[in-house]
């Protein structure tokens, strides 16, 4: 069953591989199938090597109703997005290089080019928790009440999304501002965000107008 959702799962996961967010088998990515079940990809298993069959299928206990492989060992932090946030429909979870610069700077990204604002205003920095604990999933769950994207202190990025292209280029826009903002603190010399006015402007505008609309 779901086999559509799974191998959108897979094509993602080689995706993400591809995009030098991840290494090895680091990182995660799940659906939404329907609000009391998601599925979400395999601990430990190589996204070049991952098939449909793979992927497990939780509900919102944690329980896996399908599959015969573990589900990533951040499957709470997953499970505890999509209890807080109906709107969430997919999350990806990478360890791109600049926003790793900023987990352990523990520097949250402010708002420095209208791509970014295409999704949020500013990324925070959640609070740090080991891997894979309740207190991590519900340390990303406070932060990401103010954004849709969330750096996870001393660990990696989050972004969760209406879908799984969202999502992911979500993370891919995110990770191009910490790499602009990264290499602009380098220098020394002032950096210089975009105002919350300006911002909250641009995003409305970006929402109403940006793309193909039907």
């Amino acid at each position: 069953m779901f086999g559509e959702v799974k191998r959108s799962l897979v094509e993602y996961g080689r995706r993400l591989l591809e995009s030098n967010m991840v290494g090895g088998t680091a990182g995660n990515l799940s659906v939404r199938i329907e609000q009391e079940l998601f599925a979400i990809t395999p601990s430990g298993v190589p996204y070049n090597e991952l098939t449909p069959d793979d992927v497990p299928i939780l509900d919102m206990t944690g329980h896996v109703v399908e599959g015969n492989r573990k589900p990533s060992i951040e499957f709470r932090m997953h499970l505890e997005i999509y209890r807080n946030f109906s709107d969430v429909r997919a999350i990806v979870h990478a360890h791109p290089m600049y926003c790793g610069v900023l987990s352990i700077l523990r520097l949250p990204l402010p708002a420095l080019s209208e791509t970014m604002l295409m999704y949020c205003m500013f990324v925070p920095v959640s609070e740090y928790a080991n891997s894979g604990t309740e207190q991590l999933a519900m340390n990303v769950v406070s932060a990401m009440r103010q954004s849709r994207a969330v750096i996870m202190a001393n660990h990696g990025l989050v972004c969760a999304g209406g879908s799984l292209k969202e999502a992911f280029d979500m993370c891919e826009t995110i990770e191009r501002t910490a790499k602009m903002y990264v290499l602009a603190l380098s220098t020394g010399k002032t950096i210089h965000t975009i105002d919350e006015k300006d911002a909250l402007e641009a995003m409305e505008f970006l929402r109403k107008n940006y793309g193909q609309r039907q």
